[in-house]
């Protein structure tokens, strides 16, 4: 019962949760939120530098911003 849950699971998300190490739904799908957050994250930041005035702040976002897409690489 549990195989054909994780399929239906798989085919409604999609790409979404197509696991290429082969891990369990569970990991998957905790993988999966973690990138919704951090791509969440990084747009908020890049808003974020758009906005800000300053260069020695736009800087120190810039640097977040750099740390967070190495962040959401390694996830994928």
């Amino acid at each position: 019962m549990d195989a054909v849950y994780k399929g239906f699971i798989r085919q409604i998300a999609g790409e979404r949760l197509q696991d290429k190490s082969g891990g369990k739904l569970e990991q998957v799908v905790a993988r999966d939120k973690q990138r919704q957050k951090l791509q969440k994250e990084i747009t908020a930041l890049e808003n974020k530098v758009r906005r800000e005035k300053q260069f020695n702040i736009q800087v120190a976002l810039n640097g977040e911003l750099k740390r967070l897409k190495k962040e959401l690489e390694r996830v994928l």
